[in-house]
């Protein structure tokens, strides 16, 4: 989709970060936020995935520069079903943010977004350094993804 629309792809992971997830989960969160973003992003446009570790844990950021968020939806998005007026023309069912947010809480992380219409979003994902094994989904243990 990227290269049919023109839109430069980056990616900033250092090789040796390390976080504690499903594995399978995590790929699914991050497909779905990469797939909004070259949704959302125009022709020319760029998309940027990337991570690093702060003090309490690992931050994965999904930035785009594509037609933004209202302030108005930005608490709304997480919900299941829902879609902003601007995205109702798109693809989807809506239930892609609302599995971000559940993998998130299930891993005892959280999942944000900062967004500026007509410029683009950021969405941060806060995974935990260590795993809580009350909160985990599957595995019972998560095992190391490596960047």
């Amino acid at each position: 989709m990227a290269e049919d629309k023109g839109i430069t792809q980056t990616t900033e992971v250092p090789a040796e970060l390390v976080c504690f997830a499903d594995r399978n989960r995590l790929r699914q969160v991050l497909a779905n936020l990469l797939d909004n973003a070259l949704k959302y992003t125009p022709s020319g446009g760029n998309v940027k995935i990337s991570a690093h570790v702060e003090v309490d844990g690992v931050v994965i950021a999904c930035q785009d520069s594509g037609i933004g968020i209202f302030a108005e939806d930005v608490a709304e998005i997480w919900d299941r079903l829902y879609r902003a007026d601007k995205s109702r023309s798109q693809r989807g069912l809506g239930l892609g943010l609302s599995l971000v947010r559940a993998f998130m809480n299930a891993h005892g992380g959280r999942a944000e977004v900062q967004s500026t219409p007509g410029q683009g979003s950021t969405f941060n994902l806060y995974l935990p350094s260590a795993p809580n094994p009350a909160q985990l989904i599957s595995p019972p243990v998560p095992e190391p993804v490596r960047g």
